[in-house]
């Protein structure tokens, strides 16, 4: 029924519209279709990450992954997307990037990845082997950036912890990036650039301890999200 031109016919249905949502989701149907749109736009954007990167368009790849990768559960699209960013980040000479991406990938999407699962859901995955290794808190005066947290993360419930280890190099920037925890590889790339971006006052590495691995904690949450 069309309302158009009908200014009375147009303000029923405006009263009558919240209601009818209001039926709809109570029924589930309208959880099922806002689903099923994000579903196929998320599709859209795996499509578009795959054209764009093999077309050389490595930074609007790297934005349509970060739609792509929105899904709690990903499958084998979790190795494919990450081996996606990490040969963007290498085209784009962002080489601690890609080398964090290729530790991801061999230690969380390899046959044989040295992880294993910690989580009854089988959500979060460790590395072993590190226990046994001596890890630091970051230096007090080191600015731990802030990671991004997307819409569309809050939206599919991609929420957890992801655990980072790092060392510092003289000029003060972080460098051998290491995922060690993550429930979600979309979680750890975000976990990843932000140590990427934490920085030291110069005088301040060249005291620290050479070789000192340190280790940070991002707990990502709904809030996050703007």
């Amino acid at each position: 029924m069309s309302v158009r031109g009908r200014p009375g016919a147009l303000k029923r249905f405006r009263r009558v519209l919240p209601l009818f949502l209001v039926v709809l989701g109570q029924a589930g149907c309208l959880t099922t279709l806002w689903d099923r749109l994000r579903e196929h736009e998320r599709l859209l954007a795996v499509e578009a990450a795959r054209g764009e990167a093999h077309r050389g368009q490595c930074e609007k790849a790297l934005a349509s992954l970060d739609r792509a990768q929105a899904k709690r559960q990903l499958g084998a699209y979790a190795r494919e997307s990450t081996v996606l960013r990490q040969r963007c980040y290498e085209r784009l000479g962002q080489q601690e990037l890609a080398s964090a991406h290729r530790r991801l990938i061999a230690d969380f999407f390899s046959p044989d990845a040295d992880s294993t699962r910690h989580h009854p859901t089988g959500s979060v995955r460790r590395v072993v082997g590190v226990a046994s290794e001596e890890f630091f808190p970051p230096p007090p005066a080191m600015e731990i950036a802030s990671p991004r947290y997307s819409e569309y993360a809050r939206r599919s419930g991609i929420v957890g912890r992801v655990v980072v280890s790092f060392r510092i190099g003289e000029n003060g920037r972080t460098r051998d990036i290491r995922v060690l925890e993550m429930p979600h590889p979309l979680l750890a790339t975000w976990a990843i650039e932000a140590v990427s971006r934490s920085t030291l006052d110069g005088d301040q590495a060249s005291r620290s301890l050479p070789g000192t691995r340190f280790l940070t904690t991002y707990s990502f949450e709904w809030r996050w999200a703007k």
